[in-house]
């Protein structure tokens, strides 16, 4: 081909490359995706949010580094539409509720809400999002947990410790299927806990302690072999404990402070931790020579009925208390 030719071609192709890069640099979030953050920025209370720029810019006031437990950011997805996937707004001293408009964002995967003011009950509405963490730790919620949230299939993180929300659990948790992390720890949740989380076997880390749950301990927590984490602590439940010799994943085992009457030391043959906690449970008997526990890091046992020797593996230790 003449070298006259082919210039132009050159030129053209070099200008359209240089065309769809900047196409590709000035993308920013879809008008309904905008709306939709102003909508849930009065919701909140969240006053300082700058629709001056971009939210997917990563400038000032949509993206800040995790200092301490203070956190601001919103984070979108690449590519040459940006969506909004993820909003941690930690320690922002938000003051408003929780906005049913995160609908709106069909592509967010991540809420963050933890240690704020926030007020009122958790939308229904969230039920139909595909999200994958919730996380509403440290606000003032009340009421009860929608039983749509039993929708979320994609949830792996639902942490709701430390508010005012009460009721009995919905069954419909027991649809969460990929849940890893469910902590409902320092609420006013009564009654007992749904047969049908038998099912939540993807289960690492269960917080229900500072509840007033009734009825006993169910055994189908045996179920959750991928258990690394339990505390069921001052929770309202009843003994015993059930056999969870089967949770060789166990790694902290908090239960204490259950109702009813006198009970067996439980059986842990099969688990090896470095959290043992079993206070205020009137356990009776003498202290299992468990050669599993010899490498336990914390024990405590305040609180029961034990009889009999402290096991040597214990003495030698000194981790009990």
């Amino acid at each position: 081909m003449p070298a006259a030719m082919l210039f132009p071609r050159l030129l053209l192709a070099s200008f359209m490359a240089f065309f769809l890069a900047n196409c590709a640099f000035a993308a920013t979030l879809p008008d309904i995706e905008l709306q939709a953050l102003k909508d849930i920025a009065k919701t909140l209370g969240k006053t300082n949010w700058n629709f001056s720029v971009d939210p997917c810019s990563g400038e000032s006031g949509w993206f800040s580094h995790p200092n301490g437990l203070f956190e601001n950011s919103v984070n979108c997805s690449s590519g040459t539409t940006p969506h909004v996937v993820s909003i941690v707004l930690k320690v922002q001293n938000l003051t408003g509720t929780l906005p049913s408009e995160l609908v709106r964002l069909p592509y967010l995967q991540n809420i963050d809400l933890s240690l704020n003011y926030l007020s009122g009950s958790i939308p229904a509405e969230w039920g139909s999002m595909q999200l994958v963490n919730i996380s509403l730790v440290g606000n003032r919620l009340t009421g009860l947990i929608p039983k749509e949230m039993g929708n979320i299939s994609t949830l792996q993180y639902f942490t709701v410790e430390f508010n005012q929300l009460s009721g009995p659990l919905p069954p419909e948790l027991g649809d969460l299927t990929h849940i890893e992390n469910l902590h409902l720890t320092s609420n006013n949740f009564t009654g007992e806990l749904p047969t049908t989380f038998a099912r939540l076997t993807s289960l690492q880390d269960f917080r229900i302690g500072d509840n007033q749950f009734t009825g006993r301990i169910p055994s189908f927590i045996q179920n959750w072999t991928n258990l690394t984490k339990l505390v069921i602590q001052a929770s309202g439940l009843m003994g015993p404990i059930p056999n969870i010799s089967a949770l060789a994943r166990l790694d902290d085992l908090r239960i204490s402070d259950l109702n009813g009457t006198d009970q067996a030391f439980p059986t842990l043959i099969g688990t090896a931790m470095t959290t043992l906690d079993l206070s205020f449970n009137k356990l009776t008997g003498s202290i299992p020579n468990a050669s599993n526990l010899a490498s336990t890091t914390y024990i405590f046992l305040t609180g029961n009925l034990l009889t009999g020797n402290i096991p040597s593996w214990m003495l030698e230790r000194q981790k009990f208390m």
